[in-house]
């Protein structure tokens, strides 16, 4: 298995779909709270953030999943493979009954949310329903989204939710163009959802042709296993959950639906920078682990360190432009009523560059087996962040929640997860941060100078025009990160590997390994 190749693909393909979402959202977005209005869009938005709660019912197995199945793989046993997968369909089934009952306790609630009008309780149970519907049965579609990661096959996911996204996006403005409303618009989405799944079974299939799913191969014993890694998974996906997704909901509870709407702005923005930056991040895991499993700490070392350059490198140049255009960028996107979202947004574009700067460290450490610091740093810094949302809304509004967000992000991967990972690959972690971190901030000092010069030579007066000089400053950030934020030694070993990866895209294969 080439693992170069694929973290090469996979990144490229991952960027491809990041470039389809944001091109669609920056149409898509304006167009259709223009139709439906910020009310109803802001109701969509937090009906959407409450159903992500659902996916907490998952119990941590996806990410556990793949870890055990890349595990048996790296070991060559395929028949381990496959009592695993087969094990899992049948939890993945239980869970999605379970999803079901959910979603029918939640639509029963509804009317008592705060701020909630009687008038929106039908729409908000409508939406609740159908999404919690999509959500339970995906649950056991999850295994062949496994298989093709475990597979370090991500091209194949990649391109798959590519032509999705297209689609889905096809059917929303279809049907917003013809005036139909929420209601249309969810269920022509979860349509597309559904029909997505099977798209995910093929990519399954090609990367394990060997893939046979029976009910006689389930082992009680296997979920065990799992479980008993996945459990951490668990808290760190409900730290997750309860760290960005319930932001919306104490806005709602808070402020109301309208705010809301202006909420998801900001929240959209900071996602689009994170998902931008974090791409390798997301493909490291199952090389991490085959590299523990075979037990290459030298290997580990290295990707650490080039990992969180390179996500260092791409949060600082993202974020840079991100707050140097915000105000721009969201007057000239979203139009008039959305500016209480800027300054918010700046706080989370911040909050970004710690959580993405410093996310290699978190997949070394789960990867290794430390996945418990991992989970219980991540739900306390989740509650920590809850209490101080509900407390600061009061005071500082969308501000506030932006805040509640940002200090215990920077607390625990500062101060907890950084030191570990150093102590783990026996690293000293001043040295690790000197060698990671002075280029991209070189870099961000010299673009933030251009940001200033540009906006205050040319203000911007069109969408095009502001990313057209976020462009230049980005190439500016590029330029002074080369020139002045590397050494010699590095620019002349990125040269070699970058020509080393050209002759990989023409001939498809590379046996030097990846750092």
């Amino acid at each position: 298995m080439n693992s170069v190749w694929n973290l090469l693909t996979g990144t490229a393909t991952k960027y491809l779909l990041l470039a389809v979402n944001i091109a669609i959202g920056v149409f898509l977005m304006p167009y259709t709270v223009r139709h439906l209005g910020t009310s109803e869009y802001g109701l969509w938005m937090l009906v959407a953030s409450i159903t992500a709660y659902f996916n907490l019912l998952d119990l941590g197995y996806g990410n556990g999943l793949v870890r055990h199945v890349a595990d048996a793989d790296a070991r060559e046993n395929p028949t381990l493979v496959n009592q695993i997968l087969s094990t899992f369909v049948v939890v993945y089934l239980a869970l999605g009954v379970l999803v079901a009952l959910a979603a029918g306790a939640m639509v029963l609630w509804v009317p008592h949310f705060p701020r909630l009008l009687p008038s929106q309780v039908p729409l908000a149970r409508f939406i609740l329903a159908v999404i919690g519907i999509r959500i339970a049965l995906g649950f056991p579609m999850t295994i062949f989204g496994a298989v093709a990661t475990a597979r370090q096959r991500f091209a194949l996911n990649n391109l798959v939710a590519t032509v999705a996204v297209i689609v889905n996006a096809a059917v929303q403005f279809a049907l917003l163009a013809r005036g139909y409303h929420v209601r249309a618009v969810v269920a022509g989405s979860v349509s597309v959802d559904l029909l997505t799944y099977f798209g995910y079974a093929w990519t399954a299939k090609r990367a394990f042709p060997a893939l046979r799913l029976r009910l006689s191969s389930f082992r009680a014993p296997l979920v065990r296993d799992v479980t008993a890694f996945s459990v951490y998974f668990f808290l760190i996906s409900l730290a997750v959950q309860i760290g960005f997704n319930l932001d919306n909901i104490v806005v709602g509870a808070a402020l109301g639906t309208s705010a809301v709407a202006v909420y998801t702005v900001a929240l959209r923005l900071a996602d689009a920078q994170r998902n931008l930056a974090n791409q390798f991040n997301t493909l490291m895991f199952p090389v991490v682990v085959r590299y523990g499993a075979t037990n290459e700490p030298d290997a580990l070392r290295a990707m650490l360190i080039e990992g969180t350059r390179l996500s260092l490198t791409l949060v600082f140049g993202l974020s840079v432009c991100l707050i140097g255009f915000a105000r721009p960028l969201i007057a000239r996107w979203m139009g008039p009523g959305f500016e209480a979202a800027v300054v918010p947004l700046y706080v989370l574009a911040m909050t970004g560059i710690v959580l993405i700067g410093l996310a290699p460290l978190a997949s070394i450490l789960v990867g290794t087996g430390r996945h418990r610091l991992v989970a219980f740093t991540a739900l306390a810094e989740a509650v920590v962040n809850l209490v101080l949302s509900v407390i600061l809304v009061r005071h500082f509004g969308l501000l506030g929640v932006a805040i509640g967000t940002a200090v215990p992000v920077f607390v625990a991967n500062v101060f907890v997860i950084a030191p570990a990972v150093c102590r783990q690959l026996d690293l000293r972690m001043w040295d690790f941060l000197r060698t990671v971190a002075v280029g991209p901030l070189v870099g961000a000092c010299v673009s933030a100078l251009a940001v200033w010069t540009i906006r205050a030579a040319w203000p911007s007066q069109s969408l095009a025009a502001i990313l057209a000089e976020g462009a230049v400053v980005g190439m500016i950030y590029l330029a002074a990160l080369w020139t002045l934020g590397l050494d010699a030694a590095v620019r002349v070993r990125y040269s070699a590997f970058a020509r080393r990866l050209l002759s990989l895209a023409a001939h498809r294969r590379l046996a030097a390994p990846l750092v």
